[in-house]
């Protein structure tokens, strides 16, 4: 078994040495999308208001929301050769700062997408040690690193309730971290 242990630690070397925290990804589309999950996310909590920051869709909402013809979101993953396995949103009506987390394995990288209030709200990325590494305000999509330490921030001047849905492939965009 400690020969898996070193393999593992040895590739998270690797990530570490060569693996941005954090890509910003262009989107000519971003209003259209962002509106779309805006309205989604509207419908899917009319009759029940999130309890907790991050919420996971299960396998028929998220089949019903990409069964919508024509879905800009789709489109634009098409393009970046991306095919969603999961989906997910996060909503806040506080100023927080989450704990220091790593996401569940085995997920490297996914893609934040800002829908609503995510001006002065923050992807901060931590080494080992807790010292601050990466950090970048949540304007437009981008792929993350979740598998390093990483808290999000809300400034004090932000406006809220802040919502940002985040994507899971099953072809991870480990590509656009290099």
């Amino acid at each position: 078994m400690s020969g898996d242990r070193d393999l593992y630690i040895c590739y998270n070397e690797y990530l570490n040495t060569y693996m941005k925290s954090f890509f910003i990804l262009d989107c000519d589309e971003q209003k259209k999308i962002a509106d779309s999950l805006y309205g989604y996310f509207v419908g899917i909590t009319a009759n029940q208001k999130p309890n907790q920051f991050w919420t996971h869709l299960n396998r028929k909402q998220i089949k019903d929301y990409l069964s919508i013809p024509n879905l800009e979101l789709t489109k634009w993953f098409d393009s970046l050769g991306l095919k969603i396995r999961d989906m997910s949103f996060t909503v806040t009506t506080d100023k927080i700062k989450t704990s220091p987390h790593i996401d569940e394995p085995p997920v490297i990288a996914k893609i934040n997408f800002p829908v609503l209030n995510t001006e002065r709200t923050y992807n901060v990325w931590f080494d080992e040690f807790g010292k601050e590494i990466d950090r970048v305000e949540c304007l437009k999509p981008i792929v993350l690193r979740s598998n390093i330490m990483h808290t999000v921030e809300i400034d004090d001047s932000a406006v809220l309730p802040r919502i940002q849905f985040s994507f899971c492939f099953y072809n991870e965009p480990l590509h656009l971290l290099k």
